[in-house]
């Protein structure tokens, strides 16, 4: 027996969004398509409009839940609001939002050898990147 995507019913979940009191989807799409470059493809012919997370979940405009298999496209997975994540990046940011490595800051470093501990002996030094390029980028010098 094969199961259809009508068949699958996600388990409950006690978060109610909020109602939506944005622009339209439709509004959305015709900006998106007359401003942005075709270069940022969509996904679907018929692009969802996702407007707020909550844990593993994300919602559309109109309410409904779906399961973020995306995640942040791997780059911030770790769910959508979660109340301790929330807490500690305002934390953060109420603090310092950004600065960059050129300057000495305490948590940079820590953080790297936190990392590098947890690895196999001979892998202690950290490159953090932003994205795949960067990545790349190491990876032939």
């Amino acid at each position: 027996m094969t199961a259809t995507a009508t068949d699958l019913v996600l388990p409950p979940c006690n978060h109610t969004p909020k109602p939506w009191t944005g622009p339209s989807r439709e509004e959305v799409l015709a900006l998106r398509q007359r401003h942005c470059n075709p270069a940022i493809f969509m996904m679907y012919r018929d692009p969802l409009m996702i407007v707020e997370g909550h844990r593993q979940y994300v919602f559309d405009e109109t309410g409904r839940r779906y399961l973020d298999f995306f995640a942040g496209i791997v780059t911030l997975s770790c769910g959508h609001s979660h109340p301790k994540v929330v807490a500690r990046v305002r934390e953060q940011l109420e603090t310092l939002q950004h600065t960059t490595t050129i300057y000495l800051h305490p948590n940079f470093p820590r953080f790297a050898q936190e990392l590098s501990a947890r690895l196999p002996a001979g892998l202690d030094v950290v490159y953090f990147v932003n994205s795949g390029s960067e990545a790349n980028d190491l990876a032939i010098t």
